[in-house]
């Protein structure tokens, strides 16, 4: 039986700030925490930032009893999201597009607008596309002319999870 490997302390911190230290349960809000698995690390066998909700621990024990169920967890962790502007709109309407099947092509100077979406591999980009029967593989200053933004399977399942929590929100 393999021993589960500790949390790394950037991947806790980026918790801990989500949360503002706190407990992630909104009329909860306890400073004293835990890094805690939505999913359990029994069934991932991983530590994702995705997956990864602080609570204190009467709410983990909560959690754990079924008190406060999974898919309350991951809407939680996506008001979090929302909360802490993870993404800001730009990036959310550059999802959104890509989510409605459209393409999306920018100036490759331009990346910059987009680099959380990038840095969480929710999008990749193609530097050898044709716009208008021209190729733009052409560099300037090191960055591609034009860029077309893909969407990977992370983004498509971020995506499916952020419509499902919106729906499921009230406010």
């Amino acid at each position: 039986m393999s021993e589960r490997p500790p949390i790394p302390s950037e991947l806790k911190r980026k918790v801990l700030v989500e949360a503002g230290h706190r407990c992630a349960i909104p009329t909860c809000r306890y400073p004293i925490t835990e890094i805690v698995h939505i999913i359990p690390w029994e069934q991932v066998k991983k530590h994702e930032y995705e997956n990864l909700i602080a609570l204190c621990s009467n709410c983990h024990g909560r959690a754990d009893r079924g008190e406060i169920d999974r898919k309350s967890l991951r809407i939680y962790k996506r008001i979090l999201q929302r909360l802490t502007d993870r993404y800001d709109r730009f990036e959310l309407v550059v999802l959104n597009e890509l989510r409605l099947g459209n393409p999306v092509i920018m100036a490759g100077n331009m990346l910059l607008l987009i680099k959380n979406l990038m840095d969480t591999d929710l999008i990749s980009i193609n530097t050898k596309i044709n716009v208008g029967g021209v190729s733009s593989s052409v560099s300037i200053g090191g960055f591609p002319v034009n860029v077309e933004i893909i969407l990977t399977d992370k983004g498509k399942q971020f995506i499916d999870e952020w419509i499902k929590a919106n729906e499921e929100l009230i406010y």
